[in-house]
């Protein structure tokens, strides 16, 4: 996220189209690197000089590219042993190394999973990751002026968008899925509302028209399942693990996540398609909940927090760095 909005700040200078004086472009490089420039700009050089910007992206790019590959290969999931024919048979992944009660390489630990564990899981959001890994090697490819690797990122993005509803999506609970298979190795969805289901909209993967995104903002706005005055619950308030054993992503508030739903709606569902009046309310009210929840409770602490109870609001586990959960003014 931080490359792609690095980027995006370059071409939108560009498109502004201000002077080389002013882009630094008329600055040799080796001024800018050699200490002699004013210590106030050192910060932004990077966004200021297209040149320095170009060079720095390209010195990363192929651990990027390494990393990406990497992930895909190992992370893979299985689909002609269970009968799977999606419209792509390279876009679908499980991770690896989980356990009976936990997915501690997801980040969402104790979220409910399918139980048992079985090799012939497919997992929601890693799908979304390797979508959205994909789309933001694409813009930084785009940007370096790499074609063949930009048409090979578009082509595994569009793999992954198709297996998203030919794969995870529940016509019968109207909501995005994991995948396991049953004791005859059947297909199964494995359906848990909470931040897991909303992975597609959280990471702006959905188009605007989707009509997956209604069912979406149902259930994010419903005080049964997500709403609270608080932010978005990570957990559905009606599922049976709710607020259960540790607890950690089983109904808790998180920021970082909340912040992500208010990026999708803000950059991508309330600019375009039939449900954009509606996205924009919905991140009218969530930023607000979060904003002031967030600054209550630390007027009342002292301290930001890792996450806050779904119920009180109340800050829990871990007192944050000072600044870090900034993106909620989004």
């Amino acid at each position: 996220m931080a490359v792609t909005a690095f980027i995006r700040r370059l071409r939108a200078q560009s498109e502004q189209g201000l002077l080389d004086s002013q882009m630094g472009l008329d600055v040799p490089l080796t001024s800018l690197l050699s200490g002699s420039s004013p210590q106030s700009t050192l910060p932004s050089l990077h966004l200021t000089n297209p040149r320095l910007a170009h060079s720095y992206l390209t010195s990363i790019y192929p651990a990027l590219r390494r990393h990406y590959h990497w992930f895909r290969r190992t992370q893979k999931g299985l689909l002609k042993p269970y009968g799977r024919h999606p419209p792509s048979r390279a876009e679908a992944y499980r991770w690896r190394g989980r356990t009976q009660d936990h997915v501690l390489t997801s980040g969402l630990d104790d979220y409910p999973r399918a139980k048992p564990p079985h090799e012939g899981e497919l997992h929601l959001d890693l799908l979304c990751w390797v979508g959205f890994f994909a789309r933001t090697m694409g813009e930084i490819s785009d940007f370096l002026g790499l074609e063949e690797d930009r048409a090979e990122y578009a082509k595994h993005e569009k793999g992954v968008l198709a297996n998203l509803d030919a794969l995870h999506w529940s016509e019968d609970e109207q909501m995005y899925c994991d995948v396991s298979v049953d004791d005859e190795d059947e297909n199964v969805h494995i359906c848990h509302r909470g931040y897991i289901s909303l992975f597609p909209f959280l990471l702006g993967l959905l188009p605007p028209d989707s009509p997956r995104l209604k069912p979406i903002l149902d259930v994010i706005e419903d005080p049964r399942h997500l709403w609270s005055p608080y932010g978005i619950r990570s957990l559905s308030a009606s599922h049976p693990l709710y607020g259960k054993d540790e607890n950690y992503w089983r109904g808790p508030i998180w920021v970082q996540m909340n912040w992500l739903a208010l990026k999708a709606l803000k950059e991508r569902y309330i600019v375009d398609g039939p449900e954009k009046a509606r996205a924009q309310k919905v991140y009218d009210r969530l930023r607000k909940n979060v904003v002031d929840n967030v600054f209550n409770e630390w007027k009342r602490t002292g301290y930001v927090w890792e996450q806050y109870d779904a119920e009180t609001g109340e800050g829990r586990r871990r007192v944050e760095i000072p600044g870090r959960p900034t993106r909620e003014r989004s």
